[in-house]
């Protein structure tokens, strides 16, 4: 299993623990970098490299936590990608 950090702006109830959540992959500096939105603009990732891509956008939250900060960090588990 994979897990992937999300970062939300304002706290969705439907977002907890065990619920299923769809991503979309953006590309960034002619696809060399990539970021992930879990659908519909509900939170997004940090960057990664090309050769860190997901393979399967479907995954289930393993967590949600508030930041110091303020906004939300929604973990999410996506299938092995072996």
């Amino acid at each position: 299993m994979r897990e992937m950090e999300f970062k939300m702006e304002i706290e969705y109830p439907h977002i907890r623990e065990g619920a299923e959540v769809e991503v979309e992959e953006s590309e960034l500096q002619g696809g060399l970098v990539l970021y992930y939105t879990i659908k519909p603009s509900i939170a997004m990732s940090g960057n990664y490299k090309r050769q860190e891509a997901l393979k399967d956008f479907h995954g289930v939250v393993k967590g949600v936590r508030e930041g110091n900060g303020g906004g939300w960090y929604v973990t999410v588990e996506f299938p092995s990608e072996e």
